[in-house]
């Protein structure tokens, strides 16, 4: 990307989402901070990057218009405590749902409609994508990787580069729930990592601005999975390997799947 293109950002008004937008103006570009509910947070974050404009938008409705930007940031979430999916009920499962799996989905599209400006679309994820979680918002993080993934092949032949930043627990208000849902605190999860810290917004905005603007937009994308968990740096990987959910090489299972046929039916 380059400076005075525009950056359309879902959850612009939110602890990760403003840093994204406070780290797109510092290059240059014209920051979109999208909001649901909390438009005076979003019009403070405009103020902060001192450029830039709020948009409404609703992720759990159809979006039949949308701004023209050369990059959307989906970094909105919906969230619920519920730690299990046979408890939680189906209310709460089809909410999540709407806005973290169906929401990137329908907005791209309107995106795409507006115009044919765009160029990068930005995943922010998070561990429970991978199941590194519970319950109903772990199962809606898994599907949105699934999103991203299926996106990146879908648009890479229109020479839209798709990209996913995961990061593990971070420093925000949302993180604090989380928490609090599983019978901890943000403070006591932090002891639990090696280095005893978390995560902060700003580490994951500088991160997702370098991608933006010192990187190639063409495709394929990078997935980007940075847990202090598991070290200091963040690992970067392709959007697609062609590797199966368990990272085994899809012709190490195929020998593994022959191996097992042959026992299971001697002769």
């Amino acid at each position: 990307m380059r400076p005075g293109e525009r950056v359309l950002i879902t959850g612009g008004s939110g602890g990760i989402g403003s840093e994204i937008a406070l780290a797109c103006a510092a290059r240059g570009a014209w920051p979109i901070v999208g909001f649901c509910t909390q438009g005076e947070r979003a019009r403070n974050v405009v103020d902060r990057c001192g450029r830039g404009e709020t948009h409404r938008i609703d992720l759990r409705s159809a979006l039949e218009e949308a701004p023209s930007v050369e990059a959307i940031i989906h970094c909105a979430a919906a969230f619920s405590p519920e730690r299990t999916l046979l408890t939680a009920s189906d209310d709460v499962i089809e909410d999540l749902l709407a806005v973290n799996l169906l929401g990137p989905v329908r907005l791209t599209r309107a995106v795409q409609r507006a115009s044919n400006r765009l160029k990068r679309v930005l995943f922010i994820l998070s561990s429970a994508s991978f199941c590194r979680g519970t319950g109903p918002y772990a199962l809606s993080k898994a599907a949105e990787l699934a999103v991203c993934r299926l996106l990146a092949n879908e648009l890479s032949p229109a020479g839209i580069r798709v990209d996913a930043v995961v990061p593990g627990w971070t420093n925000t208000d949302m993180a604090e729930r989380a928490a609090r849902a599983s019978g901890r605190s943000l403070e006591q999860i932090a002891h639990e990592h090696p280095e005893g810290v978390l995560l902060e917004p700003r580490e994951i905005a500088e991160l997702c601005g370098d991608l933006l603007f010192d990187h190639s937009d063409a495709p394929p994308g990078k997935l980007i999975v940075w847990d202090y968990r598991d070290g200091p740096e963040p690992v970067w990987h392709d959007i697609n390997p062609m590797t199966v959910a368990t990272d085994l090489p899809l012709v190490y299972m195929r020998q593994r799947i022959r191996v097992k046929s042959r026992s299971a039916f001697p002769g």
